[in-house]
């Protein structure tokens, strides 16, 4: 298996992961999950990496979530770029938003006001 379907693997394994958990994780499945990849066959030796890839699908299922408009696949993968993590995707400033390309000043001040005004699943 080449080195991109893997990481298209594991990124399906932790896009599934996320739905069955939109409330958020313990620690105790945080671990379960790293279990059940490492059994699948996947390299969860760089714990680290598969959290940012964890945080990744977490974001990318969030901005899904909210079905915003002008807010497609292509602009919901430039905010999962240019964030690390939902918790800073969730703090940044209208300014922050709008920073990040194809963004401009009106959409990032919805974007903003959708993610301020959303308090579950997350």
């Amino acid at each position: 298996m080449s080195e991109d379907s893997r990481i298209d693997a594991l990124d399906t394994e932790l896009k599934d992961f996320v739905g069955g958990h939109i409330h958020g994780w313990s620690h105790g499945d945080w671990d379960r999950l790293l279990s059940d990849l490492a059994a699948e066959g996947h390299d969860v030796s760089d714990r680290d990496l598969v959290g940012l890839r964890l945080e990744r699908a977490h974001i990318l299922a969030t901005l899904e979530r909210l079905e915003l408009k002008g807010v497609g696949v292509k602009r919901r993968e430039r905010l999962a770029d240019h964030f690390p993590t939902l918790w800073a995707l969730r703090h940044a400033t209208v300014e922050d938003l709008a920073a990040v390309p194809t963004f401009h000043r009106g959409l990032a001040e919805t974007l903003h006001e959708a993610l301020t005004r959303r308090t579950g699943g997350f």
